[in-house]
């Protein structure tokens, strides 16, 4: 826990030094440049017991190793145009070629950790007004996920999520939906975020948020029944009901920050007309997180929209007048420093013996 922390720590650090309102020229570009870097170290040179599947990725990238680009070509045809074990074909092929420049693992994690990370740290850049505050809820909430496990989500999130939504912002479609067909090769989950295309700018009225109260307790009533359509469309057999499962503690904070953007709607949406793709995503999350109550891995699906609120609790803060700001920040802050601390993760460097 203690590399994490420390990375925290110079997260705050170079915000203190980059972000302030005396601070120097282009300060907030090279404050997410220096925390993208230093997720990037994080993430690609992690030992392979830090994550939950990261051996399990390695016999995947073996694998492929041995396999012949006539093989690789033919599994993601199957894969696009039949209904086959290849459910996700265009993962090996991204794997076969980094092996054209290397065959280390190690060096794979790095190039992972890129291909996420830059499209990540873009997006916080050009979408997020707090960008320290950003980082942080990626570092305590998000990180384990997207950092260091589920590989081929991680990549279709970076292709579809923080890419995709610059087309969803200027409203072009068409490249959008390429975008998305394109992170659907890498985990087909990544078809879920269509439906944003044409819901991030619905109105948030009365009419439309007492619909959404209604679906969401509707929707887990009904988990069984919408956890079936959803292996039917995803072609994921594999996903099967968990006794005891679900995300008891990310629920509640879900709901809880959603119940206080719609609260703040009206003063967001005055601060920045972007909020409501922030809302509206957030909303969606809640749609699909009742899955999670059947199969944890079901959560893949959630991460699509729920990572909107590191651009969303922004929003809320800029929301409240300065006075009351500075006490929510330090609220949110140390919310998310205690959820961190109570999960106690373990972290080595790939040199650091287990």
């Amino acid at each position: 826990m203690l590399i994490y922390l420390i990375n925290l720590i110079l997260l705050i650090a170079w915000a203190a030094l980059l972000l302030r309102d005396d601070g120097i020229r282009n300060g907030k570009l090279l404050f997410v440049i220096i925390a993208t870097v230093q997720w990037i170290v994080l993430s690609g040179f992690r030992h392979l017991s830090v994550g939950a599947d990261t051996m399990q990725y390695k016999w995947m990238y073996d694998q492929s190793k041995v396999m012949s680009w006539e093989q690789i070509g033919n599994n993601f045809m199957s894969g696009l145009f039949e209904s086959g074990d290849e459910r996700d074909p265009g993962y090996f092929v991204l794997q076969k070629a980094t092996q054209l420049v290397t065959d280390n693992y190690q060096w794979y994690l790095l190039i992972v950790a890129i291909l996420f990370l830059v499209p990540f740290g873009i997006w916080i850049y050009r979408n997020s007004t707090e960008p320290l505050l950003s980082f942080i809820i990626f570092s305590t909430l998000f990180y384990a996920f997207f950092a260091i496990t589920g590989i081929r989500q991680t990549i279709a999130t970076a292709i579809a999520v923080m890419i995709g939504y610059g087309f969803v912002k200027a409203r072009r479609f068409w490249p959008f939906l390429l975008i998305v067909l394109l992170a659907a090769t890498i985990h087909k989950s990544a078809l879920v975020f269509i439906p944003f295309y044409f819901l991030a700018n619905k109105q948030l009225t009365s009419r439309y948020l007492l619909f959404m109260g209604a679906l969401i307790p509707f929707l887990f009533v009904f988990r069984g029944q919408l956890f079936e359509l959803f292996r039917i469309i995803s072609g994921y057999d594999q996903y099967d009901y968990y006794a005891g499962a679900g995300t008891l503690n990310f629920s509640l904070l879900l709901l809880l920050i959603t119940i206080v953007a719609v609260w703040r709607k009206d003063e967001m949406i005055a601060n920045n007309p972007y909020a409501v793709h922030y809302i509206n995503a957030l909303l969606l999350a809640l749609c699909f997180l009742p899955l999670t109550f059947i199969n944890p891995s079901m959560m893949r699906v959630v991460q699509y929209f729920s990572v909107f609120i590191m651009l969303l609790i922004p929003e809320i803060l800029r929301s409240f007048d300065r006075r009351e700001r500075l006490l929510v920040y330090y609220v949110a802050i140390t919310a998310l420093l205690f959820l961190f601390v109570r999960n106690e993760p373990i972290y080595l460097f790939f040199w650091q013996q287990k």
